[in-house]
């Protein structure tokens, strides 16, 4: 079955997926990009995961080297904290020692307890009150001026009695009450004992059953621990809040490196944090709180650890650019293959083409001649003439071909010597031959007097001038009018060809010494020619260390002109 027997829309189809179809080049280079990115990827992984294991062995060196200061804490903060545990005990009276415990800050409250373990103070609620101290506090309740000396006086006594805990004349509840009215009556007046009172009575009303461990452990109160002295004889209770200020005191040392800094963490809290580099329990007699060692400075930790993640960024760095260098260097080894390979397809394109034409002529014309019965002088010579226009015209393009396949691959053999300008410019204008006097052609051969010889390949030099003036006379028109110039410019000798032809724009003079660029392709099929005249032009001026440029107007003709040195005196 023939494609026209297929469904249109399937042939539709199968013309957008031809049109869509990425050319190999690209699906290459895409490839290539890729393939770049995913290694360049890789590398960036690397070096990320190297710098984070090269930061933790730095803090882990660290924590190893200050593992030991932190084990030497923990040591004297267990010292220091049994001997803390044996000042709660002491001989005097259970009032007096409450208030000793407070005073001198070694609980945030206490519960003192006699030989047999039941409490001594603060005591159980009781019916006893105390009714000069009640007595005391109705005198200053009727007493309604604080400016009254009565009133001083009274209150001055009260307190010393609410406060006297040598005397244990008062319960705990009347304390309390009497130091909560007080406080009422007189806003100035302080208690340092009374939120260790509170404390006590809070503990009292949800533990009515008093452990005597001398391990640290969590009341059935909110963030409130309690310990037994060493004789069971002095229950210390404390908030969260002074159980650390007690052990913070207690790990204060003077013996610590400058710049460390360890800290207490409650049971819950977390230890690790990133300026944390070691953690160790308090042990058992401080059941679930942890020392904490840091540095305050954590310049020593990433001084060394920048030191070394900078040396990996440095081989990350030298890696990457290692590979984008080689990508470029692949991208334009494999765009230089593309290019060649195009060049390839254009050559072979452009010689079948051109080869073509004339060898068609010539046979067009040999088969008119043959089947001609008779011979036409006349017609005859006009036949022969095409031939040899033909066959000139193919003769130039051979060479052309040659001289560019030469050129390409560094084989063309300049023979450099001392020439005269004059003898490059009589042989172009020979090689011009007849065109140069054809009809409607006008054409000026204008060379300046005594120029300067030029070191160089007569034949090559030759050759780039009959290429420009076989240009011009091909995009000139019907009526051509082409000068040659020669003359000495700053130390060069100049070749000029100008020409009344079609000219070019910007753009085209930009590309115009490109090889296979044609800016007219259809007067370039008429006229003969596959774009590589100006580009062997160039090439051969190039090898002459020399310069060609070009100046056109669209509509206003063209000319190029060649520089080349002039030979230093002497030279051979």
């Amino acid at each position: 079955m023939n494609g026209r027997g297929l469904n249109p829309f399937k042939r539709r189809v199968g013309r957008d997926v031809r049109a869509w179809h990425m050319p190999a080049p690209l699906r290459a280079g895409l490839a290539l990009l890729l393939f770049v990115l995913v290694a360049i990827g890789c590398v960036l992984w690397f070096m990320n995961e190297a710098m984070r294991n090269e930061r933790m062995s730095v803090r882990e060196k660290l924590a190893e080297a200050y593992r030991g200061h932190l084990t030497l804490v923990q040591t004297q903060v267990t010292e220091r904290w049994n001997k803390w545990l044996s000042r709660l005990d002491g001989a005097e009276p259970a009032a007096a020692r409450f208030a000793r415990c407070v005073r001198e800050g070694l609980a945030d409250s206490v519960i003192c307890l006699d030989e047999a373990g039941r409490t001594a103070y603060p005591r159980l609620p009781s019916t006893e009150r105390s009714v000069a101290a009640n007595a005391e506090l109705l005198t200053l309740e009727r007493l309604t001026g604080k400016d009254d000396p009565r009133f001083k006086e009274t209150a001055a006594r009260l307190r010393d009695r609410v406060t006297n805990y040598a005397a244990d004349t008062l319960s705990s509840a009347q304390r309390r009450f009497l130091m909560h009215e007080l406080k009422r009556l007189d806003t100035t007046v302080e208690f340092p004992t009374l939120a260790a009172e509170e404390l006590a009575a809070r503990y009292f009303e949800a533990n009515p059953v008093f452990p005597t461990n001398t391990t640290l452990r969590l009341t059935e109160l909110r963030d409130v621990w309690a310990v037994a002295s060493p004789n069971r004889r002095v229950l210390a209770l404390f908030t969260i809040a002074g159980l650390r200020a007690k052990l913070n005191a207690l790990i204060r040392d003077p013996s610590l490196p400058k710049g460390v800094h360890v800290a207490v963490i409650a049971p819950g809290e977390d230890a690790m944090t990133e300026s944390t580099l070691v953690a160790a329990s308090l042990g058992p007699e401080l059941s679930g709180w942890r020392l904490t060692l840091s540095l305050d400075n954590r310049a020593i930790f990433n001084t060394e650890a920048d030191r070394r993640v900078a040396r990996y960024l440095a081989i990350g760095s030298v890696v990457i650019a290692a590979m984008a260098v080689l990508a470029i260097f692949i991208a334009r080894g494999f765009g230089r293959q593309v290019a060649l390979a195009r060049l390839k397809n254009d050559l072979v394109a452009n010689v079948s083409h051109e080869l073509k034409t004339p060898l068609t002529t010539m046979r067009a014309i040999v088969d008119t001649l043959l089947d001609a019965e008779r011979f036409d002088e006349k017609t005859t010579r006009e036949y022969l003439q095409l031939l040899a226009t033909e066959n000139a015209r193919l003769s130039r393009l051979i060479e052309n071909f040659l001289t560019f396949s030469r050129l390409e691959r560094n084989k063309f053999k300049f023979e450099f010597a001392k020439v005269r300008p004059q003898q490059v410019v009589e042989g172009a204008v020979a090689a011009l031959g007849e065109r140069g006097h054809a009809p409607g052609c006008t054409f000026e051969s204008r060379v300046a007097a005594d120029l300067p010889l030029i070191r160089g390949d007569a034949d090559a030099l030759v050759t780039a001038l009959l290429n420009l003036l076989d240009n011009a006379w091909k995009y000139s028109g019907n009526e051509k009018h082409i000068v040659l110039r020669a003359d000495a410019r700053n130390g060069n000798v100049c070749f000029a060809v100008e020409d009344n032809g079609i000219g070019l724009s910007p753009s085209e003079s930009l590309r115009v010494f490109d090889r296979f660029y044609q800016t007219d392709q259809r007067l370039a099929r008429v006229a003969g020619g596959c774009g590589l005249g100006l580009s062997i032009v160039q090439s051969i001026v190039e090898a002459h260390h020399g310069s060609v440029r070009v100046n056109s107007e669209p509509g206003c003709g063209s000319a190029f002109t060649i520089e080349i040195p002039a030979a230093a005196e002497g030279a051979s």
